[in-house]
């Protein structure tokens, strides 16, 4: 390239736009390759070990046709430094290697659902409302979701701290209980706490019935499949709460949800919900767009909001805090009259 033309190119804005597009991108295909690498199988295989190309072709590829493209996505990992190659063979690195530590596997959930689930509603969401159409459930992966959902654990057992009885009888409904995990650390809290779980999902309540036991709670915690709104209530429990999935709910039917849930509390039981807010934030503006573009859900609610619809179903002491600061994060009490 001529000097003249070089700088008109340099000078023209491009460049500098160019580079700081280009500064996103790395990133952006670094989460997409760890994600990827669990998707396929790739994190387990390698896993505190090295493995050989002439293994990983048997597993990936039909025959040698193939391997020149099983080399350059495995060459691309290591490009990312998400991989690594030495004479013995291929090895998980960068945050592969720490995404593939059980004790992140929320972290791993996270980043398997910025890429399999936003980044598909990003860029298809129009696509579908032009065409008439919603998302779906069967559109997300359950038990992925209930795996990320650990990643608020620290925020979640802060409000079983706040807000759960550390001693007594107590009856806990949870309403979507996910993995059951905070229905374990409540069991573990009170001693003589008993709890149900009810989930929408068949394949997240099969989770969490496997979970619970392995956990040793199977005597205390039960864990049925099914829709709460179709459930008659019977007063019997202290405590009812819903974690992080108000959003699974239409907006015009939140109240009616609400009013419903009331009657399973017994007279002076709790209601304890916790949410995002529709109040600005990159992860509340995606769980926003999931709510509201998906069919039988809604949008996030404002906290004010959320307040009134406790209040109008018929709950007394509606309060509302939040542990972090910028408030995208709320926990939600409210109490059945005595």
């Amino acid at each position: 390239m001529k000097l003249r033309k070089m700088a008109a190119w340099v000078t023209s804005g491009h460049v500098p736009l160019m580079i700081r597009l280009l500064l996103h991108m790395k990133p952006f295909y670094r989460l997409c390759y760890a994600a990827s690498a669990k998707n396929n199988g790739l994190m387990d295989i390698l896993k505190d070990k090295k493995v050989p190309f002439s293994t990983l072709a048997r597993e990936y590829t039909k025959s040698a046709a193939y391997h020149e493209a099983l080399h350059a996505w495995l060459n691309m990992g290591v490009g990312l430094k998400e991989l690594k190659l030495d004479q013995k063979g291929y090895s998980l690195a960068g945050y592969s290697r720490k995404l593939a530590r059980p004790e992140n596997d929320a972290i791993l959930a996270l980043v398997q659902e910025v890429v399999c689930l936003h980044y598909p509603l990003i860029m298809k969401t129009p696509e579908k409302l032009r065409d008439g159409n919603m998302w779906t459930l069967s559109d997300q992966d359950g038990e992925m979701i209930a795996r990320s959902s650990r990643a608020l654990e620290p925020l979640q057992t802060e409000v079983i701290e706040l807000f759960y009885p550390r001693r007594g009888k107590i009856r806990l409904l949870e309403v979507g209980c996910g993995s059951g995990v905070y229905m374990a650390h409540a069991a573990r809290k009170n001693p003589e706490l008993t709890a149900a779980g009810i989930e929408l999902q068949p394949d997240v309540a099969e989770m969490a019935r496997k979970n619970t036991a392995s956990w040793g709670f199977s005597d205390r915690i039960t864990v049925d499949c099914g829709d709460i709104r179709h459930r008659k209530p019977d007063e019997s429990y202290d405590l009812v709460t819903l974690f992080n999935n108000i959003y699974y709910f239409p907006v015009a039917e939140r109240t009616e949800l609400l009013g419903h849930l009331l009657m399973f509390l017994k007279p002076g039981g709790s209601l304890v919900l916790t949410t995002c807010c529709n109040d600005g934030g990159s992860v509340g503006d995606v769980l926003n767009l999931w709510g509201a573009a998906t069919e039988g859900c809604g949008r996030l609610p404002a906290r004010d909001e959320m307040k009134e619809q406790m209040v109008k179903a018929g709950f007394t002491g509606v309060e509302a805090k939040t542990p972090l600061p910028g408030g995208e994060f709320w926990m939600f009490r409210g109490l059945r009259p005595e």
